[in-house]
C-alpha cells in the first residue's frame, strides 16, 4: 500500500490556516504554504530569559545588516499550552515594519485561536487582529510548527526570508528546537497588510 500523501508532497501552494476580518469583511487571510520567497520560524528554548537574548541577538544582527527580518517576537506557552506575548518591541525593520507586529500577525496563523491568550493581541491591532478565526482545517504544516512551543515553555517566532533561514538559525545555536516552514508568497503579503492594518508600519 502506498505511503499517503501530504497536501506538501502533492506539491499544493497553500493551505489556508485563518482569517483576519472585520465588522467590513475580511481584511487578509492566512495560509501555511510550501513555496515562496519568505519562512516562519520557531524556536524553543529552555527557559524565557534564553528566549529575550536571541531576540535581543536577531534584532541587533537584522540592524547590522546581516539579515532581513520582517517579524519577530519573544512567545510562551503556560502549563496549559495557553500562548502569551512575552516580548514584542517597537523596532523597525529594515523594510518598514514594526517587527513585533508583523510576528504577532504570524502567531495567529500558526496558532489555533482557542490557545491564544485573550490579551496577545492588545500591542498588535486590537479589534482587527483579534477577530482572526479558523476557516477551514489547520494544515499539517501550521501544527507542525505550533509543537515546538510545549507547554510550559518560551521561544520566538519570526518571518524571515527563505535564503536566510539557515543564517537566522544559526543566530540562535541555545534553542532546544527549531522549526521553519516556507510560506506562499500570498500568506507573507496577507501577514504584512493585516499588521498594516493593525499600524504595524509607523510614520517615517
Amino acid at each position: 500500500m502506498a505511503d499517503e500523501k501530504t497536501p506538501a508532497d502533492q506539491g499544493d501552494a497553500v493551505v489556508i490556516a485563518g482569517v483576519v476580518a472585520d465588522d467590513e469583511g475580511i481584511i487578509a487571510e492566512g495560509a501555511i504554504g510550501v513555496q515562496g520567497d519568505q519562512a516562519i520560524i520557531v524556536a524553543r528554548f529552555a527557559d524565557v530569559e534564553a528566549a529575550r537574548d536571541a531576540y535581543t541577538d536577531l534584532l541587533g544582527a537584522e540592524t547590522a545588516g546581516t539579515f532581513d527580518i520582517e517579524g519577530v517576537l519573544v512567545a510562551s506557552a503556560d502549563t496549559d499550552g495557553k500562548i502569551n506575548i512575552v516580548k514584542m518591541t517597537d523596532h523597525k525593520t529594515r523594510n518598514g515594519f514594526l517587527a513585533g507586529a508583523v510576528a504577532g500577525v504570524v502567531v495567529g496563523v500558526i496558532f489555533p485561536p482557542a490557545i491564544l491568550a485573550s490579551a496577545l493581541w492588545v500591542g498588535v491591532g486590537g479589534a482587527a487582529i483579534g477577530k482572526l478565526r479558523n476557516v477551514a482545517t489547520r494544515s499539517a504544516v501550521a501544527k507542525d510548527l505550533a509543537s515546538v512551543l510545549t507547554p510550559g515553555s518560551s521561544g520566538i517566532v519570526a518571518l524571515v526570508r527563505t535564503n536566510q533561514v539557515e543564517a537566522v538559525e544559526k543566530q540562535l545555536p541555545k534553542a532546544e528546537e527549531v522549526k521553519s516552514a516556507p510560506v506562499s508568497d500570498e500568506t507573507a503579503a496577507a501577514v504584512k497588510e493585516a499588521a498594516r492594518a493593525a499600524g504595524a508600519t509607523p510614520e517615517a
